[in-house]
């Protein structure tokens, strides 16, 4: 018998087998059967790995759904889902396929970083260093961190950046590019010269004692240099002139570096909102925040820090893992464990490493998201990666010390137990205590959170988050596991609702009057925003500062008593009473009624236009100088004018809605965007 033919013979006894376990009779059936099997086989390849992972797990699952849909604690049926995950041989292959999949983005050139280095030296040499810091820079981010080799071409270039800096003398730039080489282990036998830089910076900066004691350290390094004895006698020389120098010197106080924009008194409860606002609790709108005094148009009501953020996959490379912020490529930093995140500043980078990095850097869950037939990112609901992060900052224990997590008080951050008592962003309660709509929950949305949190699971043990172990891929969770998905479980029923995007404004955009035209960065979850009700029409705006901050300023004047109001992204400038009222019961479970749904607000194309003679004029020509200032740069002055623009209307009487009020909250809104908030 030729090859072929015991091959074909091969093919027919696998495919009678087959449609004997099938209990298919008739081969034509067989046959189609295959083939609609063959194309959602090759339909599921092109998915994402996270969502062929999802959806193996959930086919899994309804096979026997009957036995899924008979449990009742949460906790019961993450084991289940798990049990069946590992017991099942595909799935495991499809985690691990997952797991060690490449990263598109990761592919580096092991010779491209010294290249850039070298170009870098030659522009150096030759004064050109605007040059000197690009080409530095894409050396340090280029340089393969995941080897010796490549850590050593990154800190090699990180140092030659900072002797640019040096030049500049922009010494905090080259103090940061410093701790960033030796933080990456720069080579021990040259360390001598970059910290003789570090203490001329720290002289430079006035910081006289740290200055003598890197000096100090300097003559010591000189022992490990590979320098002739002769030279390291004119380095102990120079360095003693200098040390010489800085006896008659007296240490400056560093200088604090002030925010950008703060409250001016803050609540003192709960200090993100300002004086003004208090929280409330209503068993017909929960939670809210009402005036307690009249607030003006422009007064900042709150200035919100995110307790939780994480960035979009297509965003990784170009904004700050930790702070969100877009990074400048001359002061960026690389992760010591990852090619494809990076920082703002190594106080991001060190926050990072103590906290959630080394755990994510071995899972990679960006790359989970890769779509291979579209050659791009599928960004999924910011849920999974926020809920991920949450769990990811903080250590196992902090989480096995919270035993009453599922203990919902809608109380909390009204009520407090002692005068001292602060419910500050960080405050873990606020995850815990978020408005969940539990009751409402299908067995098909607790199998796909059920499936989620076995997937992390999974992901958490091959992090290492659990400590070593001998494998990701157990089918049982042990007593610190089963709590910890409680707690995940609980995270993301909360979190779903709860999310913020986080925004920025490409700069190229502002330059005039106009609504800014926001891109996503990432996700985050802001505790103090979460805590404001929905208004088809608020009456505040609010913007993205400082790369994970949120600002809300008053769009109109604010009367003592009144609810401050957020909008959810659905306004009835846009959208219709009935499109409103559906999307929002559709993505946030809650009918709205606001004045603008009771009254059934008009959409801007038919507000009212009419205005008394005087007004409409004196309107006018404050928005025609609004226009003016904005194109010579004057915003804060725009600003000013914006404010006297809703106040203009407001003492004429003038009732809302109205397309006046709108056209002015745009200049507010350009004017506090170009100010304040985040650009890239």
């Amino acid at each position: 018998m030729s090859q072929t033919a015991a091959r074909a013979s091969q093919v027919d006894q696998i495919k009678s087998q087959m449609m004997q376990v099938m209990g298919i009779t008739d081969p034509a059936e067989f046959q189609r059967v295959a083939r609609d099997y063959c194309k959602d086989m090759a339909l599921e390849m092109t998915l994402p790995a996270y969502m062929r992972l999802f959806t193996r797990l959930n086919k899994l699952i309804d096979k026997k759904r009957e036995m899924f849909d008979g449990l009742r604690k949460k906790t019961d049926m993450i084991a289940h889902v798990l049990k069946m995950a590992m017991d099942d041989d595909e799935a495991v292959e499809t985690f691990k396929n997952a797991l060690e999949m490449e990263d598109k983005e990761a592919k580096i050139s092991p010779d491209l970083s010294a290249q850039k280095r070298n170009a870098g030296n030659q522009a150096f040499q030759k004064k050109k260093d605007q040059d000197a810091l690009n080409l530095y820079s894409e050396a340090v981010f280029s340089s393969d961190v995941t080897t010796e080799a490549g850590k050593k071409d990154c800190t090699l270039a990180l140092a030659n950046r900072s002797a640019v800096w040096m030049k500049l003398k922009k010494y905090e730039e080259c103090l940061d590019d410093i701790e960033a080489a030796l933080y990456l282990k720069y080579p021990q036998n040259m360390l001598y010269k970059l910290l003789d830089r570090k203490a001329k910076c720290l002289a430079a900066l006035g910081q006289v004692d740290d200055a003598k004691t890197c000096y100090n350290r300097v003559i010591l390094l000189l022992k490990q240099s590979n320098l002739e004895a002769d030279k390291q006698e004119v380095w102990k020389k120079d360095i003693t002139a200098e040390l010489e120098k800085l006896k008659s010197a007296v240490n400056k106080p560093l200088e604090k570096k002030l925010p950008n924009v703060s409250l001016k008194s803050p609540n003192k409860t709960i200090p993100q909102f300002s004086d003004a606002v208090e929280l409330a609790y209503n068993p017909l709108v929960g939670r809210h925040g009402m005036a307690t005094r009249d607030i003006a148009v422009g007064e900042i009501v709150m200035l919100d820090t995110s307790l939780s953020v994480h960035l979009i996959c297509g965003t990784r490379m170009t904004n700050c893992t930790h702070c969100m912020k877009t990074i400048s490529l001359t002061t960026g930093k690389p992760s010591p464990l990852i090619v494809t995140a990076r920082f703002c500043s190594m106080d991001c980078l060190l926050q990072a490493m103590d906290t959630y990095h080394p755990v994510e850097a071995k899972v990679n869950i960006e790359k989970m998201f890769w779509n291979k037939k579209e050659e791009r990112f599928e960004e999924m609901s910011g849920n999974v990666l926020l809920t991920y992060r949450s769990i990811t900052q903080k250590p196992l224990q902090f989480f096995l010390d919270n035993s009453d997590y599922d203990e919902v008080n809608d109380m909390f951050g009204v009520e407090f137990t002692s005068p001292e008592d602060i419910c500050h962003y960080s405050d873990y309660g606020n995850l815990f205590n978020l408005t969940a709509h539990r009751e409402r929950k299908t067995k098909d949305e607790l199998l796909s959170l059920s499936i989620r949190t076995a997937i992390f699971l999974v992901l958490l043990r091959h992090g290492g988050y659990f400590g070593e172990k001998e494998t990701a891929f157990g089918a049982t969770m042990n007593a610190s596991e089963a709590h910890l998905c409680g707690i995940i479980f609980h995270l993301q029923e909360g979190i779903q609702y709860n999310l913020h995007c986080v925004d920025c404004v490409p700069a190229s955009t502002l330059s005039g009057i106009t609504s800014p035209q926001t891109r996503e960065v990432g996700s985050a979850m802001f505790p103090t925003l979460l805590l404001l009700n929905h208004s088809c029409d608020q009456n505040t705006v609010r913007l993205n500062i400082n790369g994970n901050q949120v600002m809300m300023v008053a769009k109109r004047k604010i009367k003592a008593g009144e609810e401050i109001s957020d909008n959810y992204g659905i306004h009835y400038l846009s959208l219709t009473v009935e499109e409103r009222q559906e999307a929002l019961l559709k993505g946030f479970a809650f009918c709205c009624w606001c004045t603008a749904c009771q009254k059934d607000y008009p959409r801007m194309k038919s507000l009212r236009t009419q205005l008394p003679e005087d007004i409409e004029d004196k309107f006018d020509k404050k928005r025609e100088d609004i226009k003016e200032m904005f194109r010579k740069g004057k915003h804060q002055e725009c600003l000013n004018l914006s404010k006297e623009m809703i106040e203009l209307l407001e003492t004429a009487v003038v009732p809302a809605p109205h397309r006046n009020y709108e056209l002015a909250a745009l200049c507010l809104q350009s004017c506090l965007w170009k100010l304040y908030g985040n650009t890239d």
